[in-house]
């Protein structure tokens, strides 16, 4: 695949995510039936861990210090790997995502129809964070062990998403919403700053000798 042929692939990956994004914010959100069915899917979901009420619980408390420890992880594993490209990557999936998901969400204008409160919380800011963080991490570490910490990360984002909704922070589309804006930003920066090609740049370990391909 040549490097054109990939930027245009991880666009329209991006570009079909945010629609996906939208399409959901349009079914869930912005009509009477989708508001009905996801408050009461959060409801239903809550009720089994006792939440009655939003409530902070253990992830509430603890939240930024786990994004702290993947974003330091994130930043140990490129300067080991001397990539400024894959350091600028991650750090454009990760505040991509959040930046997009905190402006959607405080943008976005939940319609009224008398279903749970008025707040838009569309999408998780907090969702959004954990799937970028983890698929970051994921593009970062080396080939031998991205299968164990992509099987990781997608067990950690998928407890956090479980998590919101018990806790009722978040409605399941506010979840969906999340993974999908957090997809659409690491293609985004996959079309940017491309790491995931067969040969995405070259550097001289040797001078004069050798060239070392640094494959993401």
């Amino acid at each position: 695949m040549t490097n054109s042929a990939h930027r245009i692939g991880a666009f329209t990956c991006a570009v079909i995510a945010f629609g996906l994004a939208v399409a959901s914010f349009a079914m869930f959100v912005a009509s009477y039936p989708g508001q009905a069915a996801d408050d009461a899917a959060m409801k239903a979901w809550a009720a089994r861990w006792g939440n009655d009420v939003p409530t902070t619980g253990w992830l509430g408390a603890h939240q930024l210090i786990l994004l702290a420890v993947i974003g330091v992880v994130i930043g140990a594993a490129c300067v080991w790997r001397r990539s400024t490209r894959l350091a600028v990557h991650a750090a454009a999936v990760i505040l991509g995502a959040v930046a997009a998901a905190v402006f959607l969400k405080h943008g976005l204008d939940r319609p009224s129809f008398g279903v749970g409160t008025a707040n838009n919380s569309f999408p998780s800011n907090t969702v959004a964070a954990f799937v970028a963080a983890g698929m970051a991490l994921v593009v970062v570490v080396p080939q031998r062990v991205r299968t164990v910490v992509a099987v990781g990360s997608s067990v950690g984002a998928v407890v956090v998403s479980a998590a919101v909704v018990a806790l009722q922070w978040h409605r399941p589309s506010d979840v969906i919403g999340g993974w999908l804006i957090a997809i659409a930003a690491a293609a985004a920066a996959e079309c940017l700053v491309p790491v995931r090609g067969p040969r995405v740049a070259m550097q001289q370990t040797n001078p004069g000798t050798r060239l070392h391909t640094v494959q993401s």
